[in-house]
């Protein structure tokens, strides 16, 4: 289904075009629309990792963690998820991981290099015991698409460290390369299901997105594409995505979590020359600001959910726990006049795993050290 074709990252690292912030690969066909480590040169020296790592799994076996009697998969099943939770714990770690250590060396602007050491031995070691193989169930595979994407957006921060260092990264861009392959005909071949369509699609958009800017695959991108337009195409004039309204009580959450892989898509796209922003009469900026609104007032979403919402989880100081809108620096980056809006939903750099870290950090320069 793919072409082999491969461009490689090359000397990204090193070559940023200033004043745009996005820095071209050596292939000059793929690009990232993030400012990646400024200082590579001048770090502090340190090669070894002396961090260590959770061990590679190889084989996963994970189910839903919902109620099978509620079909708006909406009420968790407190055994199913202890269950889920225990499963994918390891993996999980893995790529706290690597995501904290990729964005150490970032938000560091390259000083740090020993975190990015330690992110590129992480993957390096994972791929090497090709860790993730034997995936067991479908649930598995729509579970990974983070795990791919977060490791596919974390690789990418810390290539100019490999190159500096002249780290070997072929097994690292053989793995993500494999996995990304083997996602797509979960959705392609599964028949009409509706995660083919709503947010598990998405995140299966960005791991080949991800994957697909890191190795060099526009192939990738193209299938990125065909998920994100599938997404922001269903987008009503209120805002909403049906699909997630049918999660009821877990409607809100389930729009901030679709809105992540959406934004992340359609920043990495629009650097490689799709529309994104634009597509369906600007459906993202419409989701965006349903789903953003909804935060403090979930009025609309409950009328057209027909439920009560779930309370979010809070930070200490009541804000909006940060990794459920840990990609609204990357959407502001598009949208800057509507930072007066939602500047104040957060106060920090914010983090997800699933997007590569620190995501802040990648768009905000004023989150660096």
């Amino acid at each position: 289904m793919f072409n082999k074709a491969r461009n490689t990252l090359g000397l990204l690292g090193a070559m940023v075009v200033m004043g745009t912030g996005v820095q071209p690969s050596s292939a000059a066909t793929l690009a990232v629309p993030f400012q990646l480590a400024r200082d590579v040169m001048e770090n502090n020296g340190k090669q070894e990792c002396t961090q260590s790592f959770p061990a590679p799994v190889v084989s996963l076996n994970l189910s839903s963690i919902y109620d099978d009697d509620d079909e708006s998969r909406s009420t968790i099943d407190p055994k199913n998820k202890a269950r889920y939770d225990e499963t994918i714990s390891q993996t999980r770690d893995f790529l706290t991981f690597v995501t904290k250590n990729a964005s150490n060396y970032t938000e560091t602007d390259g000083k740090r290099l020993e975190s990015a050491i330690c992110a590129l031995k992480a993957l390096n070691n994972w791929a090497s015991a090709n860790a993730l193989s034997d995936l067991q169930s479908r649930q598995s595979y729509l579970s990974m698409t983070r795990i791919v994407a977060g490791a596919a957006l974390a690789y990418v921060q810390v290539v100019p460290a490999a190159k500096l260092t002249n780290f070997n990264t072929s097994r690292i861009e053989k793995w993500l390369e494999t996995f990304a392959e083997r996602i797509v005909p979960i959705y392609t071949e599964s028949g009409d299901r509706d995660s083919n369509r709503q947010n598990h699609r998405y995140w299966g958009g960005l791991a080949l997105t991800s994957v697909g800017v890191a190795v060099g695959r526009k192939d990738f991108l193209d299938f990125g594409f065909e998920s994100y337009k599938l997404g922001v195409c269903q987008v009503t004039p209120d805002g909403a995505l049906p699909l997630e309204l049918a999660r009821k009580k877990k409607s809100r959450d389930y729009h901030l979590h679709a809105a992540g892989p959406l934004v992340m898509m359609a920043s990495l796209l629009q650097a490689n020359g799709y529309a994104t922003f634009s597509q369906c009469n600007n459906g993202l900026q419409r989701l965006v600001h349903f789903a953003l609104s909804s935060i403090d007032d979930p009025t609309k979403m409950e009328a057209l959910a027909g439920e009560k919402q779930v309370k979010l989880p809070r930070e200490k100081n009541g804000l909006i726990r940060g990794d459920r809108i840990a990609w609204i620096d990357a959407y502001l980056a598009q949208y800057p006049e509507e930072r007066a809006s939602y500047g104040g939903l957060y106060d920090k750099a914010l983090f997800s795993s699933n997007l590569g870290g620190r995501v802040s950090v990648l768009y905000n320069m004023k989150f660096r050290d």
